[in-house]
């Protein structure tokens, strides 16, 4: 069932500029019955990059509809207003302000690309969905994982798996200060992921499909098939930028 959202006006972007990051997307519905992941890329005016991946909270068309919702909606406020976790918020109020349209729930991790004079990369993130960099030689998480077990791990105890599944924020109920934020230089290229990646794929292997080499796409391609290759029973969806 399609459902009418109101949604803020967002002027049309420029055309990317020659020189522009490329980006490459993926997803894999696994055995799920809907496909809840999503992931998103805009540019506002001046041409700077917002790129997001986000994972709807279970198994239905609400949480497809609310990830779709949250990755495209992050990426244009950041572009606009070069904030990723003014985006996270400005994603919370519309799903409070359209619950009774919108009743689904979303993990997210936005990343915006330099620009407007600041050089350096801006992470934001809620829930589980993680970004990584590979600079040739090593791989970095650079996000940290909103969940009870992370919680639990945090304080040096031992956590059941499903565990890792249960989210303690999540876009329709982080506060101000809970949004997780970093800033990182010359990320070299930039992986962003739902958890039906990072969960079924070993970081050495991650390592090497971006090592491999070749276009944004390719290196997407192969983090994406090795989710099909471990049996991931999760969406699996994954984002690059060679920056």
């Amino acid at each position: 069932m399609s459902v009418a959202v109101s949604m803020p006006f967002v002027p049309s972007p420029r055309e990317a500029p020659a020189d522009a990051a490329p980006v490459g997307r993926a997803s894999l519905r696994g055995p799920r019955r809907h496909q809840a992941d999503a992931a998103a890329e805009y540019r506002g005016a001046t041409g700077r990059l917002a790129v997001a991946v986000a994972d709807g909270v279970g198994d239905s068309e609400a949480a497809a509809f609310a990830a779709r919702l949250v990755a495209d909606h992050t990426v244009r406020v950041a572009a606009l207003e070069g904030r990723p976790d003014t985006a996270v918020l400005a994603t919370h109020d519309l799903l409070e302000s359209t619950q009774d349209l919108v009743p689904g729930d979303a993990a997210a991790v936005v990343a915006l690309a330099p620009g407007d004079g600041d050089a350096r990369w801006r992470l934001a993130w809620v829930g589980d969905c993680r970004a990584l960099s590979w600079d040739g030689r090593t791989l970095r998480t650079l996000t940290a994982d909103q969940t009870i077990a992370a919680r639990l791990r945090a304080r040096g105890l031992t956590v059941h798996p499903r565990f890792d599944h249960v989210l303690v924020t999540s876009a329709r109920t982080v506060g101000p200060q809970e949004v997780g934020t970093a800033v990182v230089s010359g990320p070299g290229v930039l992986l962003l992921v739902s958890d039906g990646v990072h969960r079924s794929v070993s970081a050495p292997s991650l390592a090497a499909a971006l090592a491999a080499g070749g276009s944004a796409q390719a290196r997407v391609d192969r983090v994406v098939a090795l989710a099909t290759a471990a049996g991931t029973t999760d969406n699996a969806t994954a984002l690059v930028v060679a920056t």
